[in-house]
Order: C-alpha cells, then sequence, then structure tokens
C-alpha cells in the first residue's frame, strides 16, 4: 500500500473535508491535503462522501467500481480500497459490516451538501467566491470505465449544474442590489455561460454593464442574445429584454432594428406544428427507466414506476403525455432524448435509469428540455428494496411535483421569448403569468391584456378567464385597486365563467375558491378548492388556497398542514413568499411566536418589496414584547404600501372570523399600524 498522509491519533475526531467541485481534493480540519492512492479509490471515496449517513451494500459497490471484474475478485478490491481509505482518513470516517459500509456523517464535510444547502435557502447567504466555487463541475476531469459509474457522474453533474444556476442566480441579484457590480458581473456571465437561453441572465448582465458605464458591452450582450436565441430557437428577445435595451439607450444599432425576419420565419418553420386549436397543453412522454435487455427481475419495478408516472401526468389537465405502448421500444439515455421527442412529437421527455444493487434500489430521474437542449431539472431517489412498495407513491408524488412546476417555469420563460403576434392563446396565457408573478401594477395590466386577447383568439379558452380571475386576485391582496369590491365581482365573474367553460381543470377552481374566499363565502371556496385536489393532488396552489380559507374560518391549527404540504409539494414556487407568511400567520394564531417569526421572515427574504410578510413580522415582534422592532417593520411596510392602515389590512381580512381577526388587529395596533 502507497505511504501517504494519515491522520494522527489526536486529529482523528476532527472532520474531514471532500471537495467534489471542480476535481476531487481531500483534506483534514487543518487544512492538511489527504492523499488517497487511486483514482478508483477516491471515486469510491466520493461515492461515499455524498451518500454520508446511508449505508451502502457491499455487493452495490462492487457492481458500481468493479463491474468488470468476477464476485470474489471485486470484494478483494473493495476490501483494499477501504482499507487504504481508513489509512489516509483515520478509522471513525469508516463504519463497516460484514454487509454494507458508510461514512460517519459527524465526522465529515463535502461540498455538494453546501451547494444543496444554499441553493434551497430561501435567500442567498453565499459571497461570490463561494457561489463560483460551488459551480464548478461535479468531479471535473474524471474520467471512468464501466457505464454505470459513468452514469451517476453525469447524472450528478447535470444535478450539480441546476442547483449551481440557482445559486449564482440568487448570489448575483444580491450582491448587485448592495452595490457590488463587478462581482455581480463575474457571477452573471458564469451564470449566462451554464444557460445560455436563461433571458433573465442576460438582462443582469446588460443591467450591470450599464451601471459600470460600459453601453458597448450592454449592447454586445443584447446582441449576443438576441443572436443566440434567432440561431438556435428561432426566437426573438423577450419584449423585457428589449424594453430593457432601449431604456438604457444604447449607443450604435437601435434594439428593435434588424429583426433578421427571413432567419426568424424560417426558423420557426422548423419548429413543430402546433397541436390544433383547443389542444392548449404540454406534451411530454415518459421513457423506460430500463433498456429491454436488462435485469428481468428489477423490470416490474420500472414498469409500474413508469406506469404510474405516465397515469399522473395525465391526471393533470394541461399535459399531453405519450401512452405506454408508444414509448416502450426507445431509448432511456438521456443523450437519445432529442432522437425520442422527434420520434413522439414531444417538447419534454422524462427519462432516468433504476438500478437494484442487492437491497438497495436508486432511481435516477431528468427532465429534458428537447426545444432548448436543456436538462431543466434532476434528482436521485435512494430506498431500501424492502421499502420501495410503501415508499413508491411518494417518489411518484415527488417527480410529479418537480415536473409539473419546471415545466411550468419552462412555458413561462418560452412565452416570454415570443414575438406578440406570433403567440396563441396557450401562449398568451403562460406571458400573462409570468406578468402576474411581478407583482406590480403596470404588470398586472400587461397581464391583464395577455389574457384578455387570449379569449379573444379562442373565447372558449377557460385559462384566459381564469387568468383575469388571478388578476384580480392580485389586485385585492397588493391593494392595487381603487375599487376593491368592483374588482372582486369582475374577478368572479371571469372565475365562474373559466369553471363552466372547463370543470375539469383545477386551475379555474383555485381562482374560484380565493375569490370566493375574500367574498367571506367560505363554505363554496372550500367546496371548489377540494375539486381542484381531486383533479390534481399535489396542486400547491390549492393547498395555499385552502390554508386560507381554513385561517378565516378560526381553525389555524388545520391551515398550517395545508401550507406546509403548499411548500413541500412546490418549494421554489413564485408564491413561495405568501406561503410562508400564510405559515407565519397560522403560527402566530396558534401561539408559536418564534416560528411565526421566523416563517415572515422567510417570506421577506423571498420577496424583499412585500408589506404582508412584514406585517406578520411585526404582528410576532409585538406579541414577543419587542415593540422597538415591531415600530420599525412597520414603518417599512409603510414604505412599500404608503397608505397601509387597519382600514386597509381590513380589505384583505375583514370577514375573517373574529376571534383570530381581532388578535391580528390588536397584535398590529400594538406595532403602531393605525
Amino acid at each position: 500500500m502507497s505511504e501517504g498522509p494519515r491522520f494522527s491519533e489526536s486529529v482523528h475526531a476532527s472532520r474531514v473535508n471532500f471537495t467534489l467541485l471542480g476535481g476531487f481534493a481531500v483534506c483534514s480540519g487543518k487544512g492538511e491535503a489527504l492523499i488517497l492512492p487511486t483514482a478508483k479509490v477516491r471515486l469510491l471515496a466520493a461515492y461515499l462522501a455524498l451518500t454520508a449517513g446511508q449505508y451502502q451494500a457491499r455487493s452495490k459497490l462492487c457492481a458500481l467500481f468493479w463491474e468488470d471484474r468476477g464476485a470474489d475478485q471485486a470484494r478483494a478490491s473493495l476490501r483494499n480500497a477501504l482499507a487504504s481509505i481508513r489509512f489516509v482518513l483515520g478509522d471513525r470516517i469508516l463504519i463497516a459490516n460484514r454487509d454494507a459500509v458508510m461514512f460517519d456523517p459527524d465526522f465529515i464535510s463535502v461540498d455538494v451538501s453546501e451547494l444543496e444547502a444554499l441553493a434551497a435557502g430561501s435567500a442567498a447567504t453565499a459571497g461570490a467566491e463561494t457561489a463560483r466555487r460551488l459551480s464548478s463541475p461535479f468531479l471535473e476531469g474524471s474520467t471512468v470505465s464501466g457505464e454505470e459509474l459513468s452514469e451517476w457522474i453525469e447524472f450528478e453533474r447535470t444535478r450539480c449544474r441546476n442547483l449551481s444556476e440557482i445559486l449564482l442566480a440568487k448570489t448575483a441579484e444580491q450582491l448587485a442590489g448592495v452595490g457590488e457590480e463587478a462581482a455581480a458581473v463575474a457571477l452573471a456571465q458564469q451564470l449566462a455561460a451554464l444557460d445560455p437561453f436563461r433571458e433573465k441572465s442576460h438582462r443582469l448582465l446588460m443591467r450591470l454593464y450599464a451601471r459600470q458605464g460600459e453601453h458597448a458591452l450592454a449592447m454586445a450582450q443584447f446582441q449576443r442574445c438576441r443572436q443566440l436565441l434567432a440561431d438556435e430557437l428561432g426566437t426573438e428577445p423577450s419584449p423585457q429584454t428589449v424594453a430593457l435595451a432601449d431604456e438604457l439607450s444604447l449607443k450604435g444599432m437601435p434594439a428593435r432594428e434588424a429583426r433578421r425576419p427571413e432567419v426568424a420565419s424560417t426558423s420557426l418553420q422548423r419548429q413543430t406544428a402546433r397541436a390544433a386549436e383547443t389542444d392548449f397543453r404540454i406534451s411530454i412522454a415518459v421513457l423506460p427507466f430500463l433498456r429491454p435487455a436488462e435485469d428481468a427481475d428489477q423490470s416490474f419495478l420500472a414498469e409500474g414506476l413508469a406506469e404510474d408516472l405516465i397515469t399522473e401526468l395525465s391526471r393533470h389537465k394541461d399535459f399531453l403525455v405519450i401512452a405506454r405502448q408508444s414509448t416502450l421500444a426507445l431509448d432511456p439515455e438521456p443523450r437519445h432524448a432529442e432522437h425520442a421527442a422527434r420520434a413522439l412529437d414531444v417538447r419534454y421527455v422524462l427519462t432516468g435509469n433504476l438500478r437494484r444493487r442487492g437491497e438497495d434500489l436508486s432511481l435516477g430521474v431528468q427532465l429534458v428540455d428537447t426545444a432548448t437542449h436543456r436538462t431543466v431539472w434532476a434528482e436521485r431517489y435512494t430506498r431500501k428494496l424492502e421499502e420501495i412498495f410503501a415508499v413508491q407513491e411518494e417518489i411518484v408524488g415527488l417527480i410529479i411535483t418537480a415536473v409539473d412546476a419546471e415545466v411550468r417555469s419552462s412555458e413561462r420563460e418560452r412565452a416570454l421569448r415570443k414575438l406578440p403576434e406570433t403567440m396563441d392563446a396557450w401562449e398568451l396565457f403562460h406571458r400573462g403569468l409570468w406578468h402576474v408573478y411581478n407583482f406590480s401594477i403596470d404588470q398586472i395590466e400587461a397581464a391583464e391584456e395577455c389574457f384578455r386577447r387570449a379569449t379573444v383568439l379562442h373565447p372558449r379558452f377557460a385559462l384566459g378567464h381564469a387568468g383575469l380571475a388571478q388578476a384580480a386576485v392580485v389586485r385585492i391582496v397588493w391593494q392595487m385597486s381603487e375599487d376593491i369590491p368592483a374588482t372582486l365581482e369582475s374577478g368572479l365573474a371571469h372565475a365562474r365563467h373559466a369553471v363552466a367553460l372547463d370543470g375539469a381543470h383545477p386551475y379555474p377552481h383555485v381562482m374560484l375558491g380565493r375569490l370566493l374566499t375574500c367574498q367571506g363565502e367560505l363554505g363554496l371556496a372550500h367546496d371548489h378548492l377540494r375539486i381542484a385536489i381531486e383533479l390534481n393532488p399535489s396542486y400547491a396552489h390549492a393547498f395555499y388556497a385552502l390554508a386560507q380559507v381554513h385561517i378565516w374560518s378560526g381553525r389555524p391549527g388545520e391551515a398550517l398542514s395545508y401550507i406546509d404540504r403548499a411548500i413541500r409539494f412546490s418549494p421554489r414556487d413564485p408564491l413561495l413568499s405568501m406561503f410562508m407568511t400564510v405559515r407565519s400567520v397560522c403560527l402566530f394564531l396558534i401561539g408559536d411566536i418564534a416560528g411565526a417569526e421566523a416563517s415572515a421572515r422567510a417570506a421577506i427574504g423571498r420577496q424583499a418589496r412585500e408589506c404582508w410578510s412584514r406585517l406578520g413580522l411585526a404582528a410576532a415582534l409585538a406579541e414577543s414584547g419587542r415593540t422597538d422592532e415591531a415600530l420599525a417593520t412597520v414603518a417599512e411596510a409603510k414604505t412599500i404600501l404608503p397608505n397601509l392602515s387597519i382600514a386597509t389590512l381590513d380589505n384583505l381580512i375583514g370577514r375573517m372570523a373574529p376571534a383570530p381577526r381581532q388578535r391580528i388587529i390588536n397584535a398590529l395596533n400594538r406595532a403602531g399600524l393605525e
């Protein structure tokens, strides 16, 4: 065995730090580099570090790392590799028995875990250097032989890249907000390189360049974005990107000039033909999770998962799901997703692999947008084989929820890239939703224009009317209407018409339920929201609205369970700030003041320019006797909504049950709300 740096007994209890992003490195808590002897041993250590705290069957590790060797030889190789790891990293890090091994999570730290935590956080807490470091490719430079090991590395690279995009975007926005433009530019450049089709990244770079006085660079970035979209997608930049270019008074060619109609038109002609006007749906195929020649013993598991996914996706009214019989013969590899999409005439492909080794079962899933050549989401689920039937429904639910959220986000972004005159009703609806989720008066007006145009193009398009109902909800909640009762009546009319047009779609029922809650018709609101959940059991917005109904009814304990499900079902939802605000109110009303404060602060971290989360925080601070902090928080809220008062608050909670309403008002009175 090669001699290398080894822990002394005095530092056995210190943590071992693994770097898996940007290559492989491991060092002691004191910064001493620890050298593992071979590439295979380093990969094994990386695998165990990434799954610390989870026993890995020896049989599984043998098959994964030494698939080209016989069973006895593979087990001997595994023993030697584990001995090398123990020799270099110390005795305490490795927990082993006859059948399985794992790393003790109390004695290691892994940069991938840091990336996961920061990306999932409600607000960016990483500095520029940390975000940059954590955005390096997973095990960069590592090459392996063996199909399964290669699949594992490629999957983790995709997953880590997706997490990196989230972290870079949050951190760049945060740095720009505090005036650190140079650092924000560097991160935005890295973000644009990771996902060139993300227009938000290009707009951020344009703003930052212009703020630095580099108008030529800002113009070049705009042109680069436009050229990329024209060449690769056959589309133009969104109106927001063009408007920003105009606003910044860029030098040279006007932003609206040189539309290159011949490129756009010919590229658009190459796109897949649209579905019939009455079929406004998202096309998706679920590919097999196993190749036909693979382990027949586990094929029934893969078949069952695929069937369940197809069944559950089919329950979503907006999804056009290809039947299982049409996908059976296609290759499940993500690299063949575009071929499958062309063969089946779909935009999205859900693919992955299922691996069983001994008593362990691992399912890796990827969602591919074949039009933009992007893997928009990836995740891995690991369970014990004996648990699979108990947790299969849970896993399917998690996958469906993630796919639903990611596809809808992708559709909103895609609609933004289209020229207004080329959009159909479906695309106008999704562009309207994008405007809605910006929560400002000018954006709501733009959203209403999109929804109205959708209903003109297709009068029986229920989602257009439901979109107008949602715009009414936003006007009421965010105090953007001078006549709340009239806005409520108009919204109710659109919501009822949407339900009449398409009562099998959950979205119109949710909008009608929310407006009925504002009207105080809580029983009827509850009925429509329960219908929405029956139509889509993982619809986060339906659970969010049900939580509001239960708060208004004076049952905050029951409301808490609903809002927690909404957050679990859609942890990256555009309304997550409001989810957390409702959670804060629930906790306040049941007496968990510390929890109410934490949820309100999390809501503020998600959406800084929003007053209701600040009122939730002020109520919690006042209840805990921190009056000065509560007064300051109400003052902050009034900078966002200057006419904020108990009267304006009553536009929102006036029909709440008397006891919770009075408790909230009393706390806010103590916090200085007049």
